[in-house]
């Protein structure tokens, strides 16, 4: 190592970045003669202010008590969410997270910042705000060495280090530069528009609220600290030019009666924000990747933000990889670290590949238009209706508590094939009485296009995920 280097240098401080370098100081501290010396490295260390990443799924709970940073939790005031209460006109279900299993909502920023302040206070870390502008390579190797950094109105100086990991979030500068030819770009699949709503009265207290909307997005509401409220609207791949007047028309009309005053109210009062989501399926690393860095988050991995999955995954991904390095003597032997991303990269699959398909293939499901969306939507809410056993499973999938895409699938099978059997079963809106003998061919085709639309919205995701 170089002297004045680290042993690990970190590029970005969101949520990924601080629990990487807080976990590595901690797990290794007493396995080795000498600590860690680790460089947390963030373009702004002030507070963010996002509109996304502010709820935290259970899975992502117990990673953080894995972590030792659940404490983070309790210094925000945290909000606990018992699960889901899904609306869809006059049909509402209630879809609690397994007993003894809570989300947690809170302001993003007050968390990221806990974050850093944890990783801040470890001895060995040093949390710098600077700007990184390039990698360093070794000119014969080719060999990530480092990055070129500069803090405001200066002048570029280099950080070296055994291995730089690359946190530094969707748009990350070095996605390319580490992954060469990648067989997958960032697509985008949409936007969120963001609202802070005060004096709201949800329909389920202590559950998120997700209104399916026909003819518009997924709205989602859900209690944050400080009696705000988080509203969400998901929209199409071209957002309206005036959101407020989209939301105000052909939203909130649609919506519980008991909570559409106080989001006329915010809409008078806030602005409303807005956000693009990318899906950006995983690559594995070590192999034909850039030697010497790696990526981490979401500037290797991206989702839909339907069911909060994000931070679930980048938190459990440090919990798997962190347990990893700590075994590792010498930050700077490649063979080592390249076979630890290799084993990283199947060990994240289960609950990875979970989450991301369930996001953007229900996301498909829920925001989607057309008949056979209608059919699995109304056949899903009768599904669920059963009772609270039918919601058990999806709903321990969502949360990151089961890490199971085979489960997924036959989960999302099961839903449909039940839709099937409501089509033919069920009185269709505006009848009194189920299909008759005579519409039974008619609904085979129909039956035929919800098998086959199930298998176009998951079918490229669970691909992609392989």
């Amino acid at each position: 190592m170089l002297s004045g280097s680290y042993d690990v240098l970190i590029v970005g401080a969101g949520v990924a970045g601080p629990a990487l370098a807080y976990a590595l100081a901690t797990k290794t501290c007493n396995k080795r003669d000498a600590p860690l010396r680790i460089a947390l490295l963030e373009r702004s260390l002030s507070k963010p202010d996002r509109i996304v990443a502010e709820l935290l799924q259970p899975g992502g709970v117990t990673a953080l008590k894995k972590l030792d940073l659940e404490s983070c939790l309790g210094e925000l005031g945290s909000v606990p969410l018992l699960g889901y209460h899904v609306l869809r006109g006059e049909q509402g279900i209630c879809a609690s997270f397994p007993e003894g299993h809570v989300a947690r909502a809170f302001d993003h920023g007050a968390f990221i910042m806990a974050l850093r302040d944890r990783a801040r206070r470890v001895p060995n870390i040093d949390v710098i705000e600077t700007t990184v502008t390039g990698l360093i390579e070794d000119k014969d190797t080719h060999r990530v060495i480092g990055v070129l950094a500069s803090k405001a109105g200066g002048q570029p100086e280099p950080h070296f280090a055994d291995l730089v990991v690359l946190a530094d979030g969707s748009s990350s500068k070095f996605r390319t530069a580490v992954l060469g030819n990648m067989p997958y770009e960032p697509s985008k699949k949409g936007y969120l528009a963001g609202l802070i709503v005060k004096d709201l009265k949800l329909p389920m207290p202590k559950y998120a609220t997700m209104a399916v909307l026909k003819g518009a997005g997924p709205v989602i509401l859900f209690e944050l600290p400080n009696n705000e409220y988080r509203m969400l609207v998901e929209l199409k791949q071209q957002p309206p030019p005036d959101l407020k007047k989209h939301i105000t028309h052909d939203i909130v009309p649609h919506l519980p009666s008991s909570v559409r005053a106080p989001i006329l109210n915010a809409l008078e009062t806030s602005r409303v924000r807005r956000v693009p989501h990318c899906y950006l399926p995983p690559i594995k690393q070590g192999e034909s990747s850039k030697a010497g860095a790696f990526l981490l988050g979401d500037s290797l991995n991206m989702r839909h933000p339907l069911t909060a999955g994000g931070m679930t995954v980048a938190l459990n991904d440090v919990v798997i990889l962190s347990d990893l390095l700590a075994h590792i003597e010498n930050f700077g032997n490649w063979d080592e670290i390249s076979a630890v991303l290799r084993k990283w990269h199947h060990m994240r699959k289960p609950l990875a590949s979970t989450i991301n398909t369930m996001s953007m293939s229900w996301a498909g499901l829920f925001a989607a238009e057309g008949e056979a969306f209608d059919i699995m939507q109304e056949g899903a809410f009768k599904f669920f209706g059963q009772g609270a056993e039918y919601a058990d499973e999806p709903m321990s999938l969502a949360a990151g508590i089961t890490h199971s895409p085979s489960l997924l699938a036959r989960n999302s099978l099961a839903i449909a094939i039940y839709s099937i059997w409501v089509l033919f079963t069920h009185p269709r809106p505006g009848n009194k009485s189920a299909p008759q003998f005579y519409e039974y061919p008619l609904l085979f085709i129909k039956a035929l296009n919800v098998i086959w639309t199930l298998g176009m919205v998951m079918g490229p995701v669970m691909w992609a995920e392989m």
